[in-house]
């Protein structure tokens, strides 16, 4: 059988999706065959792509840094289970993320937790599952942490996420490290929660954690942020001693949208010195910068139609599948999985949720398409199917993950039995 060149996918971050002969393939395995298998919408991810972003970033930061997978980007089981196998821990924001961890079969001692209002069950469960450190975010939840060491009897390891205030250029939705954001302590306030910290009996100050946003593209907040950390630091001897850790967070951005992803080699060459110098290891916490070049939700066409000067192409997936165009107005490249022949156009890829802000894409060109052509929404792989719903009574897709010539399911697709199976039965008395 001839060799087929393979030719880059337009928007495409990664090369596991690329075309062969006009289609597009997914690694070894063409898209089209996967959705007549599998049935759409679908999440496709490419186990090599996975594996080549882990190996780039361990070999920016070097072996001495702990890279914590932000679980909240993409939790499904499968996935947290093949970064284990890579070598790396995990970044939690709910007990539920720790409870997905725990029922991969996977072990606890390389997790920070974070997360700006944590319950006590979640505070007492992470405790007993002996985590590497909390990130703390508000002066409330020390006695929660002390009282959950008490009853272990152990010292809590914490690190205190402070706020610097730096602008990181992001969209207003996903920066976190500005002074009205609701996440970490502002500097000016911080030094009486370490003094809270170093006082306490069953807490240890081990480090300090700075999240900047997310979709970074530029080096100077990281290095800002740092600076600004270091000085408050120097500012008081007690905000140092028994400090190992320096969790400068994720936020790594990728291409999609406008901008070039993120060198996060750049990254590492500024921090790094700057933390040697202090005895500090380097915490990392990507999510999307592992997972979204990683999946792709293929749609199929369901029908066009023309509404005043807009032309619309109809899919079966929609907002409750990919809420990110929805919600930040994110703009994830579509592509034809089959490429047409004829003359492109200008459409608002929408689908059939009742709502005007239910779309994909606006404003795109694609070719004609025909009920049942399929389309690959690229870069779906982080905040896609964990930030899926059941709105409208939808179910959520099925999942996929594709090593080589080997396609797996990660996840079924929801019936609607288990849409329904947690509801009262209203007829019982």
């Amino acid at each position: 059988m001839p060799v087929v060149d393979r030719v880059p996918c337009p928007g495409s971050g990664a090369s596991a999706f690329h075309l062969r002969s006009g289609e597009l393939w997914c690694e070894d395995l063409p898209i089209r065959e996967l959705a007549a298998r599998f049935g759409t919408p679908l999440y496709v991810y490419s186990a090599a792509v996975l594996d080549e972003r882990v190996q780039r970033v361990r070999a920016a930061f070097g072996p001495e840094a702990q890279i914590c997978y932000a679980v909240k980007a993409n939790s499904n089981l499968s996935l947290l289970q093949r970064m284990h196998g890579l070598g790396i821990g995990f970044d939690l924001v709910s007990g539920g993320e720790l409870g997905r961890v725990q029922a991969a079969g996977l072990p606890t001692a390389n997790c920070v937790f974070a997360g700006v209002g944590k319950e006590s069950w979640e505070i007492e469960a992470a405790v007993q599952a002996g985590i590497l450190f909390f990130n703390v975010e508000s002066p409330h939840e020390l006695p929660l942490l002390a009282a959950a060491g008490q009853r272990a009897g152990q010292r809590v390891p914490v690190a205190l996420r402070l706020n610097p205030d730096v602008d990181a250029g992001t969209h207003a939705y996903i920066s976190t490290a500005k002074k009205d954001n609701k996440f970490g302590v502002a500097l000016e306030r911080a030094g009486e929660v370490v003094a809270a910290i170093v006082a306490n009996p069953w807490l240890r100050l081990c480090g300090y954690h700075v999240h900047l946003g997310s979709q970074l593209r530029r080096v100077e907040p990281y290095v800002q942020a740092l600076a600004r950390v270091g000085a408050f630091v120097d500012g008081a001897r007690e905000r140092s001693e028994g400090v190992t850790h320096y969790d400068l967070g994720g936020g790594f951005g990728i291409a999609y949208g406008d901008g070039e992803p993120l060198d996060v080699h750049a990254v590492a060459a500024a921090l790094l010195p700057m933390l040697r110098a202090r005895g500090w290891r380097p915490v990392v916490e990507p999510g999307r910068y592992l997972v979204g070049d990683a999946g792709a939700l293929i749609t199929a066409v369901l029908g066009e139609k023309n509404q005043g000067a807009t032309d619309f192409v109809l899919v079966d997936a929609a907002m409750n599948d990919l809420m990110r165009p929805a919600l930040y107005q994110a703009e994830h490249p579509i592509v034809p999985v089959v490429s047409g022949s004829g003359p492109s156009h200008v459409v608002d890829v929408v689908g059939p949720v009742c709502e005007t802000g239910d779309f994909l894409g606006k404003r795109r060109e694609l070719p004609h398409c025909e009920r049942g052509d399929l389309l690959a929404v690229l870069g779906a792989g982080a905040y896609g199917a964990s930030m899926a719903s059941n709105y409208n009574s939808r179910r959520r897709p099925a999942e996929v993950l594709v090593e080589g010539k080997t396609a797996r399911l990660v996840r079924r697709r929801e019936t609607l039995a288990q849409l329904l199976s947690n509801e009262m039965d209203l007829h019982e008395a």
